[in-house]
């Protein structure tokens, strides 16, 4: 979602109306100047508590965040998924424009780069300063700037598990810490020692190719890496080599585990574009099954919370335009099962939710759960004389599944389908916002 606020001359108060309208949630904020230029970008894991601080009038303010706000005239906003998809889409956007006071608000501290030594036969996966930039050699590749070490690092530790990669400064021969871990395999030390050429010319092959996978994924070219390993795994399977065929089928899970969890790099970089994709891929594959789909604008998800048989709670949260709108979220204290009994407990929610008239129906309503799930939300449905779409999602394997007539029909959809992305988004978010008032209502009970 990508929202716009203009500024008057003067800059207001924290409390203006102005202010209130900019949304929560996750994502990527720019201050831009009376002539259009980026002053600054930064991330947020709740956008208008963030970008509300910069207007607060308090003499704490540094002089340099005083000469920054003094040039704002306006404030675009992009959410996102979560504050990892941010912290991409916001390292992407300073390499792009550069922005005077990205530099400035570090205190002169330069941002971190991901270094890939392509121009080694062996290459290296290093954090760089932007001093040491001007150093790199022309085959070698650069990622980010990210504005803070941590956020580099959290990057390339959910990585190593994809594709292992060495970080080792002295390649004497001995393997590292990581080599055991199955973190860095092949081990370039280990391969500098080999007398045996052919076995060294292969190795290397293989440590390359996992280098040029991370390219790709930072590059935001998940899919292609997918199908590589894919097609890699089906090689070796044939050839017998069934070691190597383990290795790089759990390097394919653990990146359909990322993806699962939007890390794809590539997500944002045309975040309104890639929106509207999702939502239109989802009609397409809906559209077989309920005709009156055209575009899910508005879309809820039901997700029930519980541990034992108290305290369990059911949320409904609601995706408008394919991203999250924290104003239309509701929470439900469960009242009429005493049980764990998940089906029951969507049917309440579900019957409670659409009491309220004054609500405008979905174009769609997901259910996170089975089939079991999904035919106590369909009675509710026909019990009102209601004609909701209304689809499940199995957390197991991630299977969608759509009611007919006679039983039911399973989706197996590809972890990079963006019709998958949008439906996980908001069955993650229901998820989210069900376990925390659970986690409320049982820390409240431990006070009291």
């Amino acid at each position: 979602m990508f929202f716009v606020l203009c500024l008057p001359e003067k800059i207001m108060h924290k409390s203006s109306e102005l202010l209130t309208r900019v949304p929560h949630g996750p994502g990527i904020y720019k201050f831009i100047n009376r002539s259009g230029v980026i002053l600054y970008v930064g991330k947020a894991v709740d956008l208008a508590k963030r970008v509300r601080q910069y207007f607060v009038t308090d003499d704490a303010i540094s002089p340099k965040i005083k000469a920054l706000i003094s040039q704002i005239r306006s404030v675009e906003t992009t959410q996102t998924v979560s504050e990892f998809d941010a912290l991409l889409l916001e390292a992407k956007l300073i390499h792009d424009y550069a922005p005077k006071y990205n530099s400035i608000a570090k205190d002169d501290k330069s941002s971190l780069y991901i270094l890939l030594t392509l121009s080694e036969s062996l290459p290296h996966v290093r954090l760089v300063r932007k001093h040491s930039v001007s150093a790199v050699g022309s085959k070698d590749v650069l990622f980010g700037p990210f504005q803070s070490g941590r956020v580099a690092r959290t990057l390339l530790k959910s990585l190593r598990r994809v594709v292992s990669y060495c970080t080792q400064k002295e390649r004497n021969g001995i393997p590292c810490f990581h080599f055991h871990l199955g973190l860095c395999t092949p081990c370039p030390s280990v391969i500098n020692k080999m007398t045996d050429e052919n076995e060294k010319l292969s190795k290397t092959r293989m440590y390359r190719r996992n280098i040029f996978r991370l390219r790709d994924i930072l590059s935001g070219k998940s899919s292609s890496v997918l199908h590589a390993m894919s097609k890699r795994m089906d090689q070796l399977a044939g050839k017998e080599e069934f070691e190597e065929a383990i290795t790089v089928r759990n390097q394919y899970s653990a990146l359909t585990n990322l993806l699962k969890r939007h890390y794809d790099p590539s997500l944002y970089f045309s975040y309104a574009e890639s929106t509207q994709q999702e939502l239109m891929r989802l009609a397409t594959m809906l559209s077989v099954y309920y005709p009156s789909i055209k575009k899910p604008v508005r879309i809820e998800c039901i997700d029930i919370s519980n541990i034992g048989d108290q305290y369990a709670t059911g949320s409904l949260v609601v995706l408008a335009d394919g991203m999250p709108d924290t104003s239309l979220y509701r929470r439900f204290k469960i009242r009429t099962v005493t049980r764990q009994n998940d089906p029951a407990m969507i049917a309440e929610v579900l019957k409670r939710r659409l009491r309220h008239t004054e609500w405008p129906y979905p174009d769609l309503m997901i259910v996170d759960g089975g089939k079991t799930q999904l035919k106590k939300a369909r009675q509710v449905l026909a019990e009102l004389r209601l004609m909701i779409p209304v689809i499940g999602l199995a957390k197991r394997q991630e299977v969608v599944i759509i009611p007919l007539d006679t039983g039911y029909r399973t989706l197996h959809l590809s972890y990079t389908n963006p019709a998958l992305h949008v439906i996980q988004r908001i069955r993650d978010e229901a998820h989210r916002f069900a376990l925390s008032y659970h986690r409320k209502l049982r820390s409240d009970a431990l006070v009291a």
